[in-house]
């Protein structure tokens, strides 16, 4: 399935390991800048091999609104938040509905609640409960920019946002909305991070959050072409599958190919396949710099696609295979 219904990116909002904003993400990427990881300990138990991550830096003073709900919030929500402010700039005032997509969610406070409940039921706080749940960032998100249009969460693996944007396109086509703010998010926790090295001890997790507001018109780098899903049940199909994402985009005119290499042939083979004899352009690969960032991976790179599009007037291929259920891909100039 091709949606050939191009969307406008009025505004674009990141936080990662590379810092606070879109341009720390594309200046880190062209730089091709090293990110040291760290080692991300248990809180309890033991394990006999070294969890990495590359964690979001403190946040500026000036990067977080002063709200009282982020007083106790989890950082996947002050990640969501940072973004979407960033996203939402000076744009207009207009009907607004929040799409959040994220893989595990708020990981980090559902650890701390049940961790009391184990060590003392009756003293398991009821403030951090409310944090467990996987709607809380939007939540909270809408709460603070004061939205009135409808907010959901969509639950799935990194590439679910081109699930989100479809969503989004058919929110405006109804006319619930005039625009709509699509955001991935994702923290780094010791129980998601320890699951993500049972695949591959090698992997650097990742967090943060990447935000696009988009609109059916207007100024702005436009979301064209986009293609999927093409589903897959297994390694087979999922080579099959992917090789047919890329047919889809590689019709399509481009400066850059922004792929979803992590750098660990496992992972990367069967899309390095799929483009080896369709693009033989530049490619940009985040995730080699950034690591898996799970539900916030695909989001981060739409909107350095954006970035490209809208500084440096470059045409990009976003390749995003998934791992379990269907490639997609866009195009975005």
């Amino acid at each position: 399935m091709i949606s050939e219904s191009p969307l406008v990116i009025r505004g674009i909002g990141a936080v990662s390991a590379a810092g606070w904003n879109v341009a720390d993400l594309m200046d880190a990427v062209l730089e091709k800048r090293d990110i040291p990881p760290t080692l991300l300990p248990r809180t309890g138990g033991r394990r006999d091999w070294d969890c990495l991550v590359r964690l979001v830096p403190g946040a500026p003073l000036d990067k977080l609104p002063k709200h009282n709900r982020l007083r106790r919030a989890s950082n996947v929500t002050r990640f969501a938040m940072a973004a979407a402010v960033e996203a939402m700039g000076a744009g207009p005032s207009v009907s607004t509905g929040i799409i959040v997509c994220m893989m595990n969610g708020c990981v980090s406070f559902t650890n701390r609640f049940y961790q009391e409940v184990l060590d003392e039921p009756a003293m398991a706080s009821p403030i951090l409960f409310p944090e467990t749940v996987f709607n809380a960032p939007a939540s909270h998100v809408a709460s603070y920019l004061g939205i009135s249009g409808p907010v959901t969460t969509l639950i799935g693996e990194p590439n679910i946002i081109a699930e989100a944007l479809r969503l989004a396109q058919t929110w405006m086509d109804l006319g619930l909305v005039e625009q709509c703010l699509v955001i991935g998010a994702e923290e780094a926790d010791w129980l998601s991070t320890e699951g993500v090295t049972y695949y591959d001890q090698r992997v650097v997790v990742s967090e943060g959050a990447g935000a696009l507001l988009l609109a059916p018109n207007g100024d702005g780098p436009r979301l064209q072409h986009l293609a999927g899903p093409f589903a897959y049940h297994s390694t087979l199909e999922r080579q099959q599958e992917v090789g047919r994402m890329a047919e889809a985009l590689s019709a399509h005119p481009a400066d850059v190919l922004i792929d979803n290499a992590l750098g660990l042939a496992r992972f990367d083979r069967q899309e390095q396949a799929a483009w080896s004899h369709r693009w033989h352009g530049e490619i940009m690969s985040p995730r080699r710099l950034l690591g898996e960032g799970m539900g916030c991976s695909s989001a981060l790179q739409l909107v350095l696609a954006a970035a490209l599009a809208r500084t440096h007037r470059r045409r990009s291929l976003v390749s995003m295979p998934g791992y379990n259920t269907g490639a997609y891909g866009c195009v975005v100039g």
